[in-house]
């Protein structure tokens, strides 16, 4: 039992010990009581997010009684066994805040983006434009867009930015992905900063024919939605709450 121990995750003072020496200790046992003035907070992950933290990972956290309050932080602490509700499978997290707020209390809310990946100067495209076939990814491209006030087209696209046509409507245009986080997925081959890509199509119902939305691409920072994004900073993040 002398190589067996007992670790906190963060700096504290034993205030109270509960189990006498040589007694078992079951899982669940509170051994301890402890005292620091670190703040903790505890979120939970599903199996596919959680394979992707690690301990020491940075991470943001929004609380949801203190508006615009938003606090750093890192992993400290993740569940080697998870726990099945409704054959759903969690584990929980600790994140160690790295500035104390007296305004955070015991037992309040809190939502986490934790930080797994980061590159730089990487293309993008919103999550929005990027579609699957078997193993394969790809984006509906404007085949050959020209000025709308040059030609008369088969099909019109239109942006807040721009207005486009192309007498030759869409086509699919492979691509290769690297990582992703809620709004946007990083292109690693198969398309150039400036391409012109689909990120909606609406049908006419009256019609029934079809106008297809896209954009220019733009800097990171400089543009919306539909856009192959290049330049600036991009991360993969795990959300947890």
């Amino acid at each position: 039992l002398a190589d067996y121990t007992v670790k906190a995750p963060f700096d504290c003072i034993v205030a109270t010990v509960n189990v006498p020496v040589g007694s078992e200790a079951s899982s669940g046992t509170a051994i301890a009581s402890i005292i620091t003035t670190q703040l903790i907070a505890q979120i939970s992950l599903n199996e596919i997010d959680v394979a992707k933290v690690k301990v020491g990972d940075k991470a943001t956290l929004t609380f949801d009684a203190l508006e615009n309050l938003s606090i750093s932080g890192s992993v400290a602490e993740i569940d080697t066994v998870g726990t099945v509700t409704q054959g759903v499978v969690s584990y929980n997290v600790k994140i160690i805040l790295d500035t104390p707020d007296e305004r955070i209390k015991p037992g309040m809310s809190t939502s986490a983006a934790i930080i797994t990946e980061v590159k730089q100067d990487v293309l993008t495209v919103p999550n929005a434009a990027l579609k699957t076939s078997g193993e394969e990814h790809y984006v509906e491209m404007i085949d050959n867009p020209i000025p709308a006030s040059t030609s008369t087209p088969s099909s019109t696209t239109n942006t807040a930015e721009s207005t486009v046509t192309s007498p030759n409507g869409t086509k699919q245009q492979g691509v290769e992905i690297g990582i992703a986080n809620d709004t946007e997925t990083e292109i690693i081959s198969g398309l150039n900063e400036g391409d012109k890509i689909v990120t909606r199509t609406i049908t006419d119902t009256k019609t029934t024919s079809a106008a297809s939305t896209s954009t220019s691409a733009l800097r990171l920072g400089g543009g919306g939605a539909g856009a192959a994004l290049g330049g600036g900073g991009f991360g993969g993040a795990a959300r947890g709450r």
